[in-house]
């Protein structure tokens, strides 16, 4: 079951981070040291959601404006990503907008509706501005207003540098064989994720070291303790 999880998340990643384009915001992140200067994407906050109408996932964090996994870390921005997947095939082609509600205001905005997959998403502009978010309503003109309360699935467990530290422990080893120089010829990505669209299933950092799409090492490890799940090399 583990096995089968590891590579249902790697998959998953790999393909997404092809897509990924981070949305711009004035950095207010610490400088980075030691292996944080290998890291190309990391999540900060993870929150989830769901109802009758609508699962919904907010995630923060930093990642390159353009990803390309060539082992490098080329630039980075902060980024606030919803996304929005309709529960019912009636409610996929409608138009929605968002209200994101935090401790200390709300965020509004369009959401389009994506590609790939049956998603609507939008870049959050300034959401650090509201504080820690509470819940998100999903709103069609004369059709419904939908809301939905919001967990941060990172809080109480591990930061994501907590999580890098557990990794570089576990990965000694091998770091120490590619980086006798100080450059390790790896991009890092540390992410909290799970592989089901169940927001209640269970969630796992997922730590990769990339040279190559072909060419990484990989960790899941479990999000409070930093305990190695499951490992590739």
């Amino acid at each position: 079951m583990k096995n089968r999880l590891f590579i249902a998340v790697t998959a998953f990643l790999i393909l997404s981070l092809c897509l990924f384009v981070a949305c711009k915001e004035t950095p207010s992140e610490p400088e980075k040291q030691g292996l944080e200067r290998f890291v190309s994407t990391y999540h900060e906050a993870v929150y989830v959601g769901a109802n009758e109408d609508f699962g919904v996932s907010f995630v923060t964090g930093e990642a390159e404006k353009l990803i390309v996994i060539d082992g490098k870390v080329g630039e980075t921005a902060p980024f606030a990503t919803l996304t929005v997947t309709p529960l019912s095939a009636g409610l996929f082609n409608n138009t929605y907008t968002y209200v994101l509600k935090g401790e200390t205001g709300e965020k509004t905005g369009d959401l389009a509706k994506d590609v790939i997959g049956a998603t609507f998403s939008a870049e959050v502009a300034g959401a650090s501005e509201i504080g820690r978010v509470l819940s998100v309503s999903v709103v069609s003109d004369g059709i419904l207003e939908s809301e939905i309360n919001l967990v941060n699935k990172q809080e109480g467990g591990l930061t994501w540098r907590e999580a890098l530290a557990a990794a570089e422990k576990a990965l000694s080893e091998e770091i120490t064989a590619e980086s006798d120089t100080g450059e390790l010829p790896r991009e890092i990505y540390v992410k909290l994720v799970n592989a089901l669209a169940d927001s209640d299933a269970p969630y796992y950092y997922y730590v990769s070291f990339m040279k190559s799409s072909s060419d990484y090492w990989a960790l899941l490890l479990d999000p409070v303790t930093g305990e190695v799940i499951s490992k590739k090399v």
